[in-house]
């Protein structure tokens, strides 16, 4: 990892197999038509207001748990800017986000798949 808060698709992998999070915060249009499997749909906007709720809302168990606020968050965006800014609006409410470098470009690249469809 690198001090400005990125990750591989190797570090990333390793993150979500730790408990980590994939949240994808582009459009619903862009995220259904292709996504990577398991990655949580995150308006942008429902992070400005409550980042913590808009990522482990839908999860009772995980919002009541501690341990919740050191899990690692994964950003994918249609940029690297836009992920690298919500990486850095997540990071000053002292969650643990990294931007993955490269994108799904990146991703795909390293031999992963993506998955289309709406959010299940």
């Amino acid at each position: 990892m690198s001090d400005d808060f990125t990750v591989t698709v190797i570090e990333a992998l390793t993150m979500i197999s730790s408990g980590g999070v994939f949240i994808d915060v582009r459009t619903p249009g862009e995220y259904e038509a292709g996504h990577i499997p398991g990655a949580r749909l995150v308006l942008i906007t429902d992070l400005q207001k409550a980042p913590f709720d808009a990522i482990w809302g839908h999860d009772p168990l995980a919002m009541m748990d501690p341990a919740t606020l050191e899990k690692k968050i994964v950003v994918v965006s249609s940029t690297p800017k836009h992920a690298a800014a919500v990486t850095t609006l997540l990071r000053n409410e002292n969650l643990q986000a990294f931007t993955l470098t490269g994108g799904l470009r990146a991703w795909v690249r390293d031999g992963q798949i993506l998955l289309p469809g709406p959010m299940r």
